[in-house]
């Protein structure tokens, strides 16, 4: 299912206004102004002789995209954020964290973030390279015997979506197994033998295929290159370094409170079907982490600079991608990060919740969003989509 841009009928609407000068016609005095402007940051109205008046009016366009995105994709609730260098940061929560009990959603939630962790992965695969004890020209089979083709699959193939194995969340026997009990612990080598009898899907680096398959591979390298469990390598590598202090990786079912409830999204009618937390070892090194809007600028803007990889492995990650040729919704993917718009980051998505960041190196910008429900689309996407549309109008 495609989408225009859910941003595209406000970016059009404000570049006449200010083409023509009649953005002052929509009430930033009176009574009309508590509409438009954004009060998030804690300031009251402000004169529109003074820079806070454009900020002001960005921020009513960022909060408008945002209303519009979440009205025409039904979801319950969403956080947002958008961080320009220099200038005020602008947040929001919107929507119930439990649409039941009518708890608002709230911008310290913690959400599951899905594919996101698949970027964290590769960032400690990233590392062992710059540390000298892996190469990315090493083959699977050295640290992960009997996979299909494993002794020509290399390390950078599995980060870039390239070595032709089975996507396990495509495969039934999985999927029957989750529906059956959410609360089911996975082993990886349990979701990777049932990747195997569909391997190989083509020989290595011939094609694009967005396999978690490959994820959960590599983060089996980690543990056998470091010798410990992978949380012990996320926290001493990137947590404690960044200082991610509300991000985890439970591999249980126990999302730290609070947490909003999950729900699926009928994309025609809007219904909301309430879903149960899975158990995130099924998803592992490819999308078993859990974070907060706030860590989650911060890993935007790391993830996108290269600060835990330095610059030389950075343009390596960067510059090893190709076009992504189907799902997810990238222009490119490279070595565990895509490109979207210009911008570089990460999205997740599935059962119950979607998110995304993105840093844009033109700016220094950050967008990050999380959001409490799943649909066909992710919506987190577009929300980004939206409000890079709306961050790049020419304001004064």
């Amino acid at each position: 299912m495609h989408h225009k841009s859910s941003g595209h009928w406000f970016v059009v609407l404000t570049k006449r206004l200010l083409l023509f000068g009649f953005i002052l016609a929509f009430g930033f005095f009176g009574t009309a102004s508590a509409a438009l402007i954004d009060r998030s940051d804690g300031t009251a109205g402000v004169s529109p002789s003074t820079g806070a008046f454009w900020r002001h009016a960005r921020h009513a366009a960022y909060r408008a995209t945002v209303h519009q995105v979440m009205k025409e994709f039904h979801i319950p609730g969403l956080v947002a954020g958008v961080w320009v260098p220099g200038d005020r940061a602008w947040k929001i929560a919107e929507g119930f964290g439990d649409v039941r009990s009518g708890r608002p959603i709230a911008l310290d939630d913690h959400f599951p973030i899905r594919s996101i962790t698949k970027s964290f992965t590769v960032t400690l695969i990233l590392q062992l390279v710059r540390d000298g004890k892996i190469s990315l020209d090493d083959p699977i089979e050295q640290y992960v015997p009997g996979i299909p083709n494993g002794s020509e699959i290399t390390l950078a193939q599995l980060a870039a979506m390239e070595s032709g194995v089975k996507n396990y969340t495509g495969v039934e026997a999985f999927l029957s197994a989750l529906v059956a009990d959410f609360g089911k612990p996975w082993t990886p080598q349990e979701i990777i033998d049932l990747a195997l009898p569909g391997s190989p899907v083509f020989a290595p680096g011939a094609e694009y295929d967005y396999s978690n398959t490959n994820t959960i591979l590599l983060g089996m390298v980690v543990e056998a290159v470091t010798q410990e469990h992978l949380v012990e390598t996320y926290r001493k590598r990137i947590f404690k370094p960044l200082g991610l202090t509300k991000t985890s990786y439970p591999n249980d079912t126990n999302i730290p409170n609070p947490y909003p409830t999950p729900y699926d999204v009928d994309p025609v009618t809007g219904d909301l079907m309430e879903l149960r937390v899975v158990n995130l070892s099924a998803f592992g090194a490819a999308g078993g982490m859990v974070s907060t809007l706030e860590d989650l600028r911060k890993w935007g803007r790391a993830l996108g600079t290269g600060r835990l990889i330095g610059p030389c492995l950075q343009w390596i990650r960067l510059r090893h991608s190709r076009p992504a040729t189907h799902d997810p919704e990238y222009d490119r993917y490279g070595l565990g990060i895509g490109q979207l718009k210009g911008w570089w980051g990460h999205t997740g998505e599935g059962l119950g919740y979607q998110a995304a960041t993105f840093y844009d190196p033109r700016s220094g910008t950050v967008i990050s969003v999380a959001l409490n429900s799943s649909q066909p689309v992710n919506v987190a996407t577009e929300v980004f989509k939206a409000l890079a549309d709306v961050m790049h109008l020419h304001w004064p």
